[in-house]
């Protein structure tokens, strides 16, 4: 049996009392998020937090046994305090919290994603760097009334790409281009629970239709996969025939597999983030092992002890 520890450091403070930490991370989702719940009374004193914890404080959370040390889970800010409900939370978000400045109103033509992000990145400051593994160039891009964490949204939304920051440099990747870790899970172990559903892929007919808009401001559509399933429409930041191919059929990619849709239950170890691989096993059904990229973990810590949900995102092998 495991001894539980967490240290959270928000501001100047060090939390002592605490009912429950939930950590949501996703290459997906743009922002890492945290929400940290405190009592809202000590010896039946209210806890007077708001004069000492405001916006924009930096908060780190290290979750952990004593018998296997803590792990750093969230490095972030407060963005929202609240105290509805005889609970206080603090609502925390990763460094997308410091993209959230305007940038100035503009317009570009035949500007390169790597200069549109170095826009961005220059405009809110902080010094971030870039790893960006795609080379596309914008026909016009318009900035009008917009935050730096709007223009990511924008970039992510027209090409699909996984989005996140990490460790001070802003990734963009496609989907499953750049995998880190691989761990594993052996479901007679160290899965605690699951919720997966085995398909294959001749079960998932998906045709991918890809959409964009060319300069002259009619729509260009091309189709990827097959027909009789389901039918998926995504929008392409670029019109040139190599961006939308890419689109396409990464997007087919992350449909169309042999094997599991769902996700995992497991304890705090081993630690694992979005953009890891899931190496799992099942001595019951060893067809069915296989490595997943790791598209979103949701971490829990309270009294009831520590968990993580693992959401598997498609099959690398």
């Amino acid at each position: 049996m495991f001894t539980m520890r967490y240290d959270i450091q928000v501001g100047d403070y060090r939390l002592g009392m605490l009912e429950k930490v939930e950590i949501n991370r996703s290459v997906e989702l743009l922002a890492d998020t945290a929400v940290i719940t405190l009592p809202g009374a000590e010896y039946n004193v209210a806890l007077d937090v708001e004069s000492k914890i405001k916006r924009g404080d930096h908060v780190v959370i290290s979750l952990g046994y004593e018998e296997t040390g803590m792990v750093e889970e969230f490095r972030g800010w407060v963005q929202r305090i609240g105290t509805d409900g005889g609970a206080i939370t603090l609502e925390c978000e990763d460094d997308l919290f410091n993209f959230r400045v305007s940038l100035k109103n503009q317009q570009h033509t035949g500007i390169s994603l790597a200069s549109l992000l170095k826009l961005v990145v220059d405009g809110v400051g902080g010094g971030y760097k870039i790893d960006c593994s795609y080379s596309w160039t914008y026909e016009k891009f318009t900035i009008n009334n917009a935050t730096g964490y709007d223009v990511l949204k924008k970039v992510q939304e027209e090409s699909g790409a996984d989005i996140y920051i990490q460790d001070g440099t802003l990734h963009v990747h496609a989907p499953g281009q750049k995998v880190g870790k691989d761990i594993i899970y052996d479901f007679a172990q160290n899965v605690q629970s699951c919720n997966l559903n085995y398909r294959r892929a001749d079960e998932r007919k998906v045709q991918v239709v890809v959409k964009a808009v060319m300069p002259d401001g009619k729509v260009k559509e091309k189709h990827y996969g097959s027909t009789g399933g389901d039918k998926v429409t995504v929008r392409c930041a670029t019109s040139d025939e190599a961006s939308m191919k890419l689109r396409g059929e990464a997007e087919h990619k992350r449909l169309t597999f042999d094997g599991y849709d769902g996700s995992i239950t497991t304890w705090l170890v081993p630690h694992i983030i979005p953009g890891d691989c899931a190496n799992l096993h099942d001595a019951d059904y060893e067809y069915k092992d296989g490595r997943y990229y790791v598209r979103a973990v949701k971490t829990e810590f309270g009294s009831g002890g520590g968990s993580r949900e693992i959401e598997l995102g498609f099959r690398l092998s």
